[in-house]
């Protein structure tokens, strides 16, 4: 569920070829404020029938969840509880989030960051975000997986 981190996280980074609805560019990789002592909620919301979906997150520091301490955790919406917490114990200030998934092609433990994959990050009440996100495919499909994360 964790892994230890070898490089430097990336910021907030917008894809290159795909876009919301509104025309605007996706959002390929996104980076959320967080504080050492808060506790981040991932709840899975939907997740479309095609393949397997989840949800990466990484912070320069260290995250706890269910008794594993690492600086990133990889959450799959089919063995992962609908709600998971997630204790941030050291951080350098930000959280970064991106979708993953697993297509069957053999593509390795998970795959994420194509040139057709993106998000639309809507900022709710109260330092909650929902992130509708497609995979890969010829259009965009923001329903593959939708997640809410709420930062307390």
């Amino acid at each position: 569920m964790t892994s230890p981190r070898s490089r430097p996280l990336p910021s907030r980074s917008l894809s290159p070829t795909i876009k919301r609805p509104d025309g605007d560019p996706a959002v390929l990789i996104d980076a959320v404020p967080v504080a050492q002592g808060q506790r981040v909620t991932v709840s899975f919301e939907s997740v479309g029938p095609r393949w397997r979906q989840g949800v990466f997150l990484a912070t320069a520091g260290h995250l706890a969840v269910n008794g594993f301490t690492g600086s990133s955790v990889l959450l799959w919406s089919d063995t992962a509880p609908s709600n998971v917490t997630v204790d941030v114990e050291e951080t350098d200030g930000r959280l970064v989030v991106y979708n993953v998934w697993d297509s069957g092609r053999g593509c390795g433990r998970h795959e994420s960051q194509s040139a057709t994959s993106g998000m639309v990050v809507e900022e709710l009440a109260a330092g909650s975000y929902r992130y509708s996100c497609t995979d890969i495919g010829s259009e965009p499909d923001f329903t593959r997986l939708v997640f809410r994360l709420t930062i307390a």
